[in-house]
C-alpha cells in the first residue's frame, strides 16, 4: 500500500471515481447501478481527502497525518472492495446464475472490509484489532443479551440462506402468509401478496414455520380442484366435459396433462378431483375463475346437474320459456317465411336453449352439422380459414348453420361467442314431418337457399347459378328428409 502515499494513487482514485460515475449513469442493470453507488461514495471521499493532503499536508499538524492517511487508505480500499464485488455479482448474473441474496453480499462485504481495514489500522494508527476484539468479551456479552432477538433473526437468516428453501422471486407460503419473495435481509424476509401488500416476516419466525415453495426451480406447479356432479350424470361424460373445458383454458398447461378422477360418493353428489398444472402460482385465482365459469356453461349445455344438498327440501318450478319471444324471432327470419304461424309455433316449441361463454366455439369449420342456430342474446363472431379471419358478427335475431342443417354440407365457418350468448338450436327432426306433410315446402326452401348463394355472385351469372343450384338443392333436401 506504499503507492497510496504518491501522486499515482490520486490519479487512480480519480479514474476509479470516473468509472463508477459512468457505470452509475449508463449501466442497464439496476442492481449494478445500486452497487456502484456505494463505491462511488468511497472514491469521492478518497479523492477529496487525498487531494486536500497534497496541498495541506505541509501545514497540518504532524500528529494528524497518521489519521488522515488512514482515512484515505480506508476510503480507497473500501471503494475498491465495493467495486470489485459489484462487478463480480454482475458477471454472475450475466452468466445466468441465480440472484445473490442480500445477506450473502453483506457477509462478503464485511469480511473484505475487515481484511483490508486490519493492516491499514495496524500500520497507520498502531491499532491491533485482534487485541481489541479479545478485550471486548464482556461488552460483547452485554450486547448479546440486549440484542438476543435481533441476533436470533440474523443467525436464522444465515441458516435460511445456507439451506436455501427459497430465493427472491419465488412464490411461498409461511404459516398463514402467502406471497412472492421480494427481499431477504439479515433480519427478515419480505413477501408481496396477490393484493400487492408487503409482509415482513422475522427470520427467526420464518425458520420455525413450515415453508411451502410453489415455484422452486421454475418447474410447473399443480393445483387440485373438486367438482360435484349429480349421480344421474355418467362419470365418463362428466370427465370428458371437464377435460375439454381445461383444454380451452390458456392458463392450464398442456404438459404435464391434466387429469380427472372419480373420487368419492357424497350425500348429494359424486365428487371428482381435477389436477392441473400452471407455470405461475400467482395465476391460481384466475384459473379458478376461468375453469369453473367454463364448467358452468358446459354442464348446462350437456344437461349435467350441479346438485344442491339433498337433505334440504326445496320447492322449485322450471323457469317459463320465452315462448312469445321464440315465435317472434322465427317470424322475423326469412328462412321461416314458407311456414305458417302454427308450423312456426311447433318449431319454436322444439328449439333448445343453450348458453355459451366468452371465447367458446358454437360450431367449427369443416365439421359435420345437423343443426342450425338463432341468436337470442349476445353476439357471435363468424370466422373462416387458418389462421381464423373474421367475416361477420351476428347478434339478436340473426342465424347461422342452416346450410349444414338442410343440405348436409360441412360447416362453412367457425362461430365463436364474443359475449355471454344464448342461442336456440334446431335439428332436422323439427322439419321432418313438415316436409313429409307438405312436399312443396322443400321446393320453397330450395329456392330460398339457392337465392342466398346467388347473392354472392353477380349479374346473369348469378341468375344462372341460382337456377342450377335450386334443382340440386331440392334433390338433396328430398334425399335428406325423406321418411
Amino acid at each position: 500500500m506504499a503507492f497510496l502515499h504518491g501522486q499515482l494513487a490520486l490519479l487512480l482514485g480519480a479514474v476509479a471515481l470516473s468509472l463508477t460515475i459512468v457505470l452509475r449513469r449508463f449501466a442497464k442493470d439496476e442492481r449494478l447501478r445500486e452497487d456502484v453507488f456505494g463505491a462511488m461514495g468511497w472514491f469521492a471521499i478518497f479523492v477529496v481527502v487525498r487531494g486536500a493532503m497534497v496541498w495541506g499536508e505541509a501545514v497540518s499538524p504532524k500528529e494528524w497525518h497518521p489519521l488522515e492517511r488512514a482515512v484515505w487508505m480506508l476510503a480507497f480500499a473500501f471503494g475498491s472492495v465495493r467495486l470489485v464485488v459489484a462487478l463480480t455479482l454482475w458477471l454472475r448474473r450475466r452468466l445466468g446464475a441465480a440472484p445473490t441474496a442480500k445477506i450473502h453480499r453483506d457477509v462478503v462485504d464485511f469480511l473484505l472490509y475487515l481484511a483490508t481495514a486490519i493492516p491499514i489500522l495496524k500500520t497507520q494508527l498502531a491499532l491491533d484489532v485482534t487485541t481489541l476484539l479479545g478485550t471486548s468479551a464482556v461488552l460483547s456479552l452485554v450486547l448479546g443479551f440486549a440484542l438476543q432477538d435481533t441476533l436470533g433473526n440474523v443467525f436464522s437468516g444465515l441458516s435460511l440462506q445456507l439451506d436455501r428453501p427459497y430465493q427472491v422471486g419465488d412464490f411461498i407460503r409461511v404459516g398463514p402468509h402467502e406471497g412472492r419473495v421480494v427481499q431477504t435481509s439479515w433480519r427478515s424476509t419480505r413477501i408481496e401478496t396477490l393484493r400487492k401488500e408487503q409482509i415482513t416476516l422475522p427470520n427467526a419466525l420464518t425458520a420455525k414455520e413450515p415453508i411451502v415453495n410453489f415455484t422452486c426451480g421454475g418447474r410447473p406447479v399443480a393445483i387440485d380442484l373438486t367438482v360435484g356432479a349429480a349421480y344421474a350424470a355418467p362419470p365418463t361424460k362428466v370427465k370428458t366435459e371437464i377435460l375439454e373445458a381445461l383444454a380451452e383454458s390458456p392458463l392450464v398447461l398442456k404438459t404435464p396433462a391434466p387429469w380427472v378422477r372419480t373420487w368419492e360418493f357424497e350425500e348429494s353428489s359424486l365428487k371428482y378431483v381435477v389436477r392441473l398444472w400452471i407455470d405461475d402460482w400467482a395465476n391460481v385465482p384466475h384459473v379458478h375463475d376461468e375453469v369453473f365459469a367454463r364448467l358452468w356453461y358446459r354442464f348446462g349445455r350437456a344437461g349435467i346437474e350441479i346438485p344442491f344438498p339433498q337433505r334440504v327440501v326445496t320447492m322449485r318450478t322450471e323457469t317459463p320459456r320465452l315462448q312469445g319471444l321464440r315465435e317472434e324471432l322465427l317470424g322475423e327470419l326469412d328462412l321461416f317465411k314458407p311456414f305458417t304461424a302454427v308450423e312456426r309455433k311447433a318449431i319454436a316449441d322444439a328449439g333448445r336453449e343453450h348458453h355459451f361463454g366468452l371465447g367458446e366455439a358454437i360450431c367449427v369449420e369443416g365439421r359435420e352439422g345437423q343443426t342450425f342456430y338463432v341468436v337470442v342474446s349476445g353476439r357471435v363472431s363468424v370466422r373462416v380459414g387458418q389462421p381464423p379471419r373474421e367475416v361477420a358478427t351476428l347478434s339478436r335475431g340473426q342465424y347461422f348453420g342452416e346450410m349444414s342443417l338442410l343440405t348436409g354440407d360441412p360447416r362453412a365457418a367457425t362461430v365463436v361467442a364474443i359475449d355471454d350468448t344464448m342461442v336456440l338450436e334446431f335439428g332436422r327432426s323439427e322439419f321432418q314431418r313438415f316436409f313429409t306433410e307438405k312436399p312443396e315446402l322443400a321446393e320453397q326452401l330450395a329456392d330460398f337457399l339457392a337465392r342466398r348463394k346467388a347473392e354472392l355472385a353477380a349479374g346473369a351469372a348469378g341468375a344462372a347459378l341460382q337456377k342450377a343450384d335450386a334443382a340440386g338443392l331440392l334433390t338433396r333436401l328430398r334425399r335428406i328428409f325423406s321418411p
